[in-house]
């Protein structure tokens, strides 16, 4: 008896990456063994192998992995959508940022102005 697969199971070409692909491919870039991630998400090894083989993985696995790894995974899928997103922290930089240049502006105009007195006397 076939299984029946849902509708939001069905990959289409354009569909998410494969999330336990690129769990398994980061850790062994890493070289990190399976029994670290083992023993650091309570599990055991055929979980981890299934893990791996799941094309979705729940937020709160992929959560619990990017801890252990110390990588946030959620941010490296998120920049395969290609779609323009700014953090806070970026925010907050650019704010920087232009709160500086607008300071350099201004010291800028200051030392031309010196200059140019000084170019008087």
């Amino acid at each position: 008896m076939p299984k029946s697969i849902k509708k939001y199971q069905t990959l289409q070409d354009d569909d998410v990456p494969h999330v336990g692909q690129r769990l398994n491919q980061h850790v062994k870039t890493l070289g990190i063994k399976k029994a670290f991630i083992q023993r650091a998400l309570n599990v055991n090894q055929t979980t981890i192998s299934r893990y791996f083989r799941q094309h979705s993985i729940q937020v709160a696995i992929l959560w619990r992995f990017s801890r252990v790894l110390k990588f946030n995974f959620f941010m490296a899928l998120g920049e395969q959508l290609q779609i323009p997103y700014t953090t806070q922290a970026e925010k907050e930089l650019r704010n920087t940022l232009h709160l500086k240049n607008h300071e350099i502006e201004l010291l800028q105009a200051k030392v031309h102005y010196l200059e140019s007195l000084l170019k008087k006397t």
